[in-house]
């Protein structure tokens, strides 16, 4: 009897991979811009306590903000999609976690913004949005107003930011048992073929016309 295997990625064809080349390039790119967030993220910590003060300070902040965003997004999709292609390699699962740590930093830093621009009075907050130089940033400061009852002081955001690893523990430690620990066995299919089982395989064998198989 056949058993079909669940090829190892070194296994798979290029063309059905993830092409990350559009992230970076190569490895040594990834390194270079985690090392360049690591060694800038600390800067925006100045406009703590000024945010109130003029449109300048809040366009200086915000967009200071959005270069960080725009930084750790691609980061992270590069660390997670390495790691979603094997979590059983070692440089992944250290790659990812890593990042993980310093993106936490990075939103403790940053966890002053909100519940600073929530504390600007009503008419300083409406004279800022009139002003030319916050033209770009009007809807987004007009939704960011609206969480006003809901944004926490800067000490208990600060608090949710840090923990935000622990709360997704759980849900990494999951992952990582059912994609790289646990072994589901086998099942013959309608061809007498067995077909090794895991989460993708189980999830297309549901959809075989066979009502026996399913």
């Amino acid at each position: 009897m056949k058993r079909k295997k669940i090829p190892a990625r070194s296994e798979i064809s290029v063309s059905d991979t993830w092409d990350l080349t559009q992230l970076f390039t190569i490895e040594d790119e990834y390194r270079a811009n985690f090392n360049r967030l690591a060694n800038c993220y600390a800067k925006i910590a100045e406009f703590k306590g000024h945010l109130g003060e003029s449109a300048q300070s809040v366009l200086a902040c915000l967009e200071s903000e959005k270069t960080l965003d725009l930084l750790t997004e691609r980061l992270g999709h590069y660390a997670s999609l390495k790691n979603a292609e094997d979590s059983s390699n070692n440089e992944n699962l250290a790659r990812h976690a890593e990042l993980t740590n310093l993106l936490t930093k990075v939103r403790e830093t940053t966890s002053f913004i909100s519940p600073e621009l929530q504390q600007v009075s009503d008419a300083d907050f409406e004279r800022f949005i009139e002003d030319p130089l916050l033209t770009e940033w009007v809807v987004y400061l007009k939704k960011l107003r609206r969480y006003k009852q809901h944004t926490l002081s800067q000490s208990e955001e600060r608090l949710l930011a840090l923990s935000a690893p622990a709360i997704r523990g759980h849900s990494e430690t999951f992952a990582q048992l059912t994609n790289v620990d646990m072994k589901f066995g086998t099942l013959e299919d309608e061809d007498r073929q067995l077909i090794e089982l895991s989460q993708s395989t189980y999830s297309s064998l549901l959809h075989r016309p066979n009502r026996d198989l399913r």
